[in-house]
């Protein structure tokens, strides 16, 4: 009996070992890979559910670890232990944050997945600024610069731009490119990573098994007082802009970005409420799905889209939109 109790659980951990396997190679190996590297972790999740996503979240931790060291004896060079601690403890991090994203050790009434999105994006992002500012900072800036440079070259000699953009001071686009990150785009950022990785496992999850369905942003709302705080937050980042203190300026941004995404996924929410209800058929399933990746990937549709959808997620704190009550407290 204890024999076959040992035997279940091996064959249990191995979901859990050949997604942390294939993360860990989506990592490591570079590219467009590295952008996937949680998608498998999170197909585990939504698979096996929350005790293998955990066990292949530490396994995935491990991996990392004994593949940094790897490369450091492989290259045959002294291992900054500075920066190795620092590499895995974000990695951890990063790899905690999504399994908690997938799949929460205990569920707090009104604290919905949309939540944990943006509080993994926040921690994340500032992962990103120690990052930058934990080396020399001028070392980063000509780094940018020189990425900047190279990049107006190709466009020039590829013939994409019929323009000539040596003309344009280099430093002022690389200045206004940090600006743009940290006042907003680099949280935005680190938000939609996390959310397209889970609708990616969502979807492969589906495909491997035929899991429960997630409602999911049908029932999500937001509360009513956020209207108030990007209300506030706009008129504080102008305010702060005019005045010159930069720092209050970016966490006035970054509200509103927060604020953003927010009500993006409440109008989103509002769309596949009334998607659901016209959807009837497989057919009809496709057709939608088809005709949403053919907004999201088509320039300046997708941009009115996103307004769209962001002027309703607004407007349902004083029209009705769905049935459900407003401002619920639903899990997503």
């Amino acid at each position: 009996m204890a024999n076959d109790g040992l035997g279940q659980n091996a064959v249990a951990l191995v979901p859990s070992l050949i997604s942390a396997g294939i993360s860990v190679a989506f990592f490591q190996g570079g590219g467009l890979f590295y952008f996937l590297f949680l998608v498998p972790l999170g197909v585990l999740a939504y698979v096996s559910g929350t005790k293998a996503a955990w066990i292949a979240c530490a396994i995935a931790f491990i991996g990392n670890i004994l593949a940094f060291l790897a490369v450091q004896f492989y290259d045959n060079s002294a291992v900054d232990w500075i920066v190795f601690v620092w590499k895995c403890g974000s990695v951890g991090l990063v790899l905690v944050l999504w399994t908690w994203i997938t799949s929460p050790p205990f569920q707090r009434q009104g604290f919905s997945t949309v939540n944990r999105l943006v509080v993994s994006g926040a921690v994340v992002f500032i992962l990103f600024l120690i990052d930058i500012f934990r080396i020399d900072y001028s070392m980063f800036l000509q780094q940018m610069e020189t990425s900047v440079k190279n990049a107006f070259d190709f466009t020039m000699e590829s013939g994409i731009a019929n323009v000539d953009l040596s003309a344009i001071n280099v430093r002022d686009v690389v200045d206004r490119t940090i600006s743009f990150i940290l006042n907003g785009a680099g949280l935005a950022v680190m938000m939609l990573f996390f959310a397209v990785s889970r609708q990616a496992s969502i979807f492969l999850a589906q495909i491997v098994k035929s899991t429960k369905k997630q409602r999911g942003l049908v029932d999500y709302h937001v509360e009513g007082w956020f209207v108030w705080l990007l209300v506030f937050a706009l008129l504080g980042a102008v305010f702060f802009r005019r005045v010159g203190i930069p720092a209050i300026e970016v966490i006035t941004w970054n509200i509103v970005t927060v604020c953003l995404f927010l009500y993006t996924a409440q109008g989103l929410g509002i769309v596949f409420y009334y998607l659901s209800k016209t959807a009837r058929s497989t057919m009809t399933r496709l057709f939608q799905i088809v005709l949403i990746v053919m907004i999201i990937i088509t320039p300046v549709i997708n941009l009115i889209a996103w307004g769209g959808m962001l002027v309703v997620g607004i407007a349902e704190n004083w029209v009705l939109l769905r049935n459900e009550p407003p401002h619920s407290k639903s899990i997503m």
